[in-house]
Parts: C-alpha cells; sequence; structure tokens
C-alpha cells in the first residue's frame, strides 16, 4: 500500500515557519454536485457511495 506521509514527508509534516511547496502531479477520484449530505437517499449520499466503490475497486 503506497504511503503518502512516508513517500512525501516534506509536504506532511509541519514547519516552524511558513513555506510555498511545490506539489507533485498526482491523479484523483472525485465528486462534483450539491445536495445535503444529511439527506437519507440523496444525490450526495449516492455519489459518496459510487465513488467508495470506484475507489476501493481501483485500490
Amino acid at each position: 500500500m503506497f504511503d503518502f506521509k512516508k513517500e512525501f514527508k516534506q509536504l506532511y509534516a509541519p514547519k516552524q515557519t511558513p513555506q510555498i511547496l511545490t506539489v507533485p502531479p498526482a491523479n484523483f477520484v472525485c465528486i462534483r454536485g450539491e445536495g445535503d449530505p444529511n439527506e437519507s437517499g440523496g444525490a450526495y449520499q449516492r455519489a459518496i457511495e459510487v465513488l467508495y466503490a470506484v475507489s476501493y475497486a481501483l485500490k
């Protein structure tokens, strides 16, 4: 399993002073839309279910 915190320590380790970081390109799975996250069976909840299923399969 890929551990982002180990591989990109410079991005996750807290610094004492503010710094500008260059973050390498990465691929992500995401959803777009709107809706009430508390609505049972709503569009947001369905989108999260699909996102979870797809990301779990890709993992």
